[in-house]
């Protein structure tokens, strides 16, 4: 059953991490300065066009579900949102690979939160799965050559990181604790989805009646500027990828024995893809990627934290 689950926060990642150079360009380059959590307000089409899919496959059976738990996963979809707004900002100062490497404290802030939310235990064989797991995630981070010293940005990059990983995880959890004792199907994913999608889209709405330097700035870059048209492809794919990671991801959290060994494994596949994006797409899209050269060193690297992460999830199952 593990090695099942497993499958959903890697390609949930991949989508997530797609999503997140193309976000990185829009942040650069075409919103406003000091307007990246603008682009909060470009998902509104994904929540509302995942809501009308959900309803379309499975009825009013998306509704049926007790009015606590229904209202607790619409909190679940606003503290997402929320994080949000300091995810974009950090993409606006960082970029997409630093955003990576920063957010690999997830699966701690979440064993953290799931322990305190959710009374979550670890046997002994998942715990040593996740060392070796977040061992990889080390190994990648830490075992190239030394750095210079970091970039005057990188504190509060960081900080932002953190910020966003907390409320990002908290809705986990959160959702995660309004889903519990129920039978985990393909039903339960259509009605927590539903209002997790609900709450996402409500507090987007409240955020773009309160702030109208955002709506100014989405009109501009999507709509009225010079490479409207540009930005607004890049917006419709985002939301694709954005859509199909939260499809893979949340049906993940139905599943999974332990939120932080999924949060682990999708860290660190997150590191990966951003590995496969900046060395080999870096070339052919440098406006959306920073491309950089592979060397014997960062190869090893890679080849010895995929050994960690075999060997974790082995010893899990």
């Amino acid at each position: 059953m593990l090695m099942l689950w497993v499958v959903f926060p890697i390609f949930a990642q991949f989508f997530y991490t797609s999503g997140g150079y193309i976000e990185n360009y829009l942040t650069d380059l075409a919103l406003p300065k000091k307007r990246a959590g603008a682009l909060i307000l470009g998902r509104i089409p994904s929540f509302l066009i995942t809501m009308l899919l959900l309803f379309a496959v499975f009825g009013r059976a998306v509704f049926i579900l007790p009015l606590g738990n229904a209202l607790g996963l619409i909190l679940a979809g606003a503290i997402n949102i929320f994080g949000s707004i300091f995810y974009f900002k950090a993409l606006q100062i960082g970029d997409a690979a630093d955003i990576n490497i920063f957010g690999q404290l997830s699966p701690l802030i979440t064993l953290i939160l799931g322990v305190i939310i959710l009374g979550e235990t670890m046997s002994l064989s998942q715990g040593a799965g996740l060392v070796l797991i977040m061992l990889a995630a080390a190994v990648v981070i830490f075992g190239g050559k030394k750095q210079k010293r970091s970039q005057p940005h990188n504190g509060k990059v960081i900080a932002l990181v953190i910020a966003s990983a907390f409320f990002s995880n908290l809705s986990d959890v959160v959702f995660a604790f309004f889903i519990k004792g129920f039978t985990s199907d393909l039903t339960l994913l259509g009605q927590s989805l539903f209002f997790f999608e609900l709450g996402s889209a409500l507090m987007v709405v409240i955020l773009m009646i309160c702030l109208e330097s955002w709506r100014r700035a989405v009109r501009t870059t999507f709509f009225t500027g010079k490479k409207h048209s540009r930005n607004m492809v890049a917006l419709i794919t985002d939301n694709i990828a954005f859509t199909l990671a939260e499809l893979l991801y949340k049906y993940g959290l139905l599943v999974v024995p332990v939120i932080a060994i999924m949060s682990a494994i999708g860290k660190v596949a997150s590191l990966f893809i951003s590995f496969f994006f900046t060395v080999f797409l870096g070339r052919i899209f440098p406006k959306f990627i920073h491309g950089k050269r592979v060397t014997r060193r960062v190869l090893v690297q890679y080849i010895i934290a995929s050994v960690l992460i075999v060997a974790g999830v082995i010893v899990m199952n």
